[in-house]
């Protein structure tokens, strides 16, 4: 059955090839089986249209016999030049792989979707640290040992004994850069690739450097020291700018410590606020008076009221975790009746009392 590429493609017979491009590319992104929404079995028929019209040998070809000259056309016919759309990629990496390093001045090609190509960048290093809960209200200062790539303490990242000279590439002549021809579903191309011997440096050691065998970084350890601030909560991190994964004429990674905070004994946070049960006998709760309690900050007296009741909050302001502005949550000590195991004789003479006054 001969199929309509022109109506596949949705341009009149006349169109130009431009326009032809422009609606291949178009329906091409549209239905393309990596989109949500996209359709296989129509994104190979457009291809199969944009290969038939695209080319103007075959498109007259078309325009005289119909598709029946075309059978079993998939891009990649027998004795027939085209492309295989077998395998699908992602419809942007086919245009900044096809593009990338490519512009009509000379320059690199910022890639289908506006990405550009930048300063190569180092790994990220994520790690975690156990603090106590002391140091997650007042902030300490930690020192870790940690093995990561570094630039070479020798070359400096120069790749080259200290003292020696460099020359000139002859890979890339110098540039840095060299010349690839690709083949794409609009043609050929020629893109810039960064030079795999000089690593886009222009020129090569006359001596590279023996301890990191010119790579510009060696992997060692460092020590590496963490300023912990306070009132940070469990489970968040700290970031290091610039302390993760060195890379030679780049821009080092980051290192994120996260932290784990250790259960207090005692203690426990709720927003700013620190919460503690304090137990106390049955007398000092009936008659009031003073207790004095172990704190964060030290020893700390505290005033029972009168007839306090089991679950009475006391507050003290400032004793909490630290806020904005170097400002504290409050302290707050939750009052726990103390029973006794068991009642001497005169203890149940003294209660027998008591319930006759109405306790």
């Amino acid at each position: 059955m001969s199929k309509d590429y022109y109506k596949i493609l949705n341009v009149e017979k006349g169109a130009s090839q431009d326009n032809i491009k422009r609606a291949y590319r178009k329906l091409a992104h549209q239905h393309h089986p990596d989109k949500k929404g996209g359709d296989e079995k129509k994104f190979k028929e457009i291809n199969e249209a944009y290969q038939i019209l695209g080319d103007e040998q075959k498109r007259k070809q078309y325009d005289q016999y119909g598709s029946a000259g075309f059978q079993g056309f998939s891009g990649q016919g027998e004795g027939t030049p085209g492309w295989d759309f077998g395998d699908f990629g992602n419809l942007g990496d086919i245009f900044e792989e096809m593009f990338s390093g490519f512009s009509a001045q000379g320059g690199a090609y910022s890639g289908f979707g506006g990405r550009s190509r930048g300063r190569s960048r180092g790994g990220d290093i994520a790690l975690g640290i156990d603090i106590s809960f002391a140091e997650s209200v007042f902030g300490s200062k930690r020192s870790i040992i940690i093995e990561k790539t570094s630039i070479c303490d020798r070359c400096h990242g120069s790749v080259s004994e200290p003292n020696t000279t460099k020359k000139r590439c002859t890979t890339c002549q110098g540039s840095g850069t060299v010349r690839e021809n690709r083949k794409s579903i609009f043609g050929a191309f020629a893109s810039l690739s960064e030079c795999s011997i000089c690593q886009g440096r222009g020129e090569i050691p006359e001596k590279p450097c023996r301890n990191c065998n010119a790579t510009g970084t060696i992997r060692k350890q460092e020590t590496i020291d963490i300023e912990i601030p306070a009132g940070i909560r469990d489970g968040e991190a700290i970031k290091l700018t610039g302390m993760g994964e060195a890379v030679v004429n780049g821009v080092p990674g980051d290192l994120y410590v996260r932290i784990h905070v250790l259960q207090h004994h005692i203690f426990h946070r709720e927003g700013n606020d620190i919460i503690m049960d304090l137990e106390l006998s049955l007398s000092l709760m009936l008659r009031g008076g003073e207790q004095i309690i172990e704190t964060l900050d030290g020893k700390l007296q505290v005033k029972i009221p009168e007839l306090s009741h089991s679950g009475d909050l006391l507050r003290v302001r400032g004793r909490g975790v630290s806020k904005n502005r170097g400002n504290r949550g409050d302290l707050i000590i939750k009052l726990i009746p103390k029973f006794p195991k068991k009642l001497s004789s005169q203890a149940r003479k003294l209660f027998d009392e008591l319930e006759k006054e109405g306790f």
